[in-house]
């Protein structure tokens, strides 16, 4: 690459707001409970919430994210 190569929209991490429910192709509407029995991005969504509470207050701890309303 050279020297004036620009790379746009470089992908970092997926945030708390990227895994939101609302986003998930299962997602069947507000007043319905989700079709499955295991959330389908729970991995990432606690990775998500761990980067984000340790980049706000410094910490490096491991917290458990809110489970999908079921």
């Amino acid at each position: 690459m050279g020297e004036y190569t620009h790379i746009h929209n470089r992908f970092e991490w997926w945030s708390v707001e990227d895994c939101a429910c609302e986003h998930c192709v299962n997602y069947a509407g507000k007043n319905r409970s989700c079709p499955l029995e295991a959330c389908a991005v729970a991995d990432i969504r606690q990775e998500a919430l761990r980067r984000e509470q340790a980049a706000h207050s410094g910490l490096t701890g491991r917290k458990e994210a809110a489970p999908c309303p079921a």
